[in-house]
């Protein structure tokens, strides 16, 4: 029986930190503005921006979660073989040309942890000749997991597969 785990290799969009150092910054002082400032001397045009800063910090702390990673490619692992197509490429590993694979676990999605579409988790491909392979890819469920989880600790894999935990992470692998 061959057992299968199939994902997308996603790219998460990062901000800049100069970017959100500012942008927090200026959130703390629209929160104090909007909710501890005495609310007869507020300015009007103050407070209007205050209240923009102050939706906008929501959004980025609350709503980037329900933005969707963009999708660069598709991760197939089999007790076989591993396949994937990266931006238009093609390429099969076969399991006696492995050298390792390693996991950075972080979790896998859910309502409580910090994405609905899975969460990132890193994977690095070594091949015998050398060759890397560094992939963002998305852990969507616990089932999801169970499958990567069953696949990587089969012995096809034992003494090839290594991971680490993700401080943040909430779940054992």
């Amino acid at each position: 029986m061959t057992t299968e785990f199939e994902t997308e290799i996603v790219k998460t969009k990062e901000f800049n930190k100069i970017f959100m150092i500012v942008f927090g910054i200026l959130y703390l002082f629209s929160t104090f503005y909007i909710f501890f400032y005495d609310k007869e001397n507020q300015n009007t045009y103050l407070k209007y921006l205050a209240l923009t800063i102050y939706l906008l910090g929501t959004y980025f702390l609350f709503g980037q979660s329900l933005i969707k990673p963009k999708k660069i490619g598709n991760l197939k692992i089999s007790t076989n073989i591993i396949e994937f197509i990266e931006n238009g490429e093609i390429k099969s590993i076969a399991l006696n040309e492995l050298e390792n694979i390693y996991l950075k676990y972080m979790d896998y999605g859910s309502w409580t942890t910090h994405s609905i579409f899975g969460n990132k988790n890193y994977l690095e491909i070594t091949e015998k000749s050398g060759k890397k392979y560094d992939f963002e890819i998305l852990i969507r469920n616990r089932t999801s997991k169970n499958d990567l989880k069953s696949i990587l600790n089969s012995p096809e894999f034992y003494g090839k597969f290594d991971f680490i935990k993700g401080e943040k992470s909430r779940t054992k692998f």
